[in-house]
């Protein structure tokens, strides 16, 4: 009897153990510095701070922004190449597309839903083709609004 209370006891303490894991881990701290698919920061030649991109890059903002301001560029040689789409989504919902047809910098306002139950929202951003090396896109700095 009482080897059958100690291991529902344990059990008990194993699964609150688990569930407490679970709900750190749905929202922890940490997320807002976390990033994938994102090269590390250098300077251009002007000045900026950019971090490349290939295909696929994402990254999390605080979810009591409103918008996010997304500077993105990307390169053009003499052959003529062709536009490269990016689309943004956010907590996997389409928010905005542009094409850049240039090599300037251009900037995305990503409007942002209300906020949830969450700390930060998570920002995807695909290309529709990337250049040699896998250079995709250039990304700024971002400015949360």
């Amino acid at each position: 009897m009482a080897l059958r209370r100690g291991r529902t006891a344990l059990i008990m303490v194993c699964l609150a153990a688990a569930l407490a894991m679970l709900g750190y881990l749905r929202d922890p701290p940490w997320l807002l510095s976390t990033t994938s698919g994102l090269r590390a920061w250098e300077t251009d030649a002007d000045g900026t701070r950019v971090r490349w991109m290939g295909g696929h890059a994402s990254l999390f903002v605080p979810a009591s922004a409103h918008a996010v301001e997304l500077p993105v560029r990307t390169t053009f040689d003499a052959s003529g190449d062709w536009p490269i789409t990016v689309t943004v989504t956010i907590d996997d919902r389409t928010s905005n597309r542009l094409v850049l047809s240039d090599g300037e910098w251009h900037s995305m306002l990503v409007q942002l839903p209300a906020a949830g139950r969450r700390n930060a929202r998570r920002l995807d951003i695909r290309l529709d083709r990337t250049r040699e090396d896998n250079h995709g896109a250039a990304i700024g700095e971002l400015r949360i609004r």
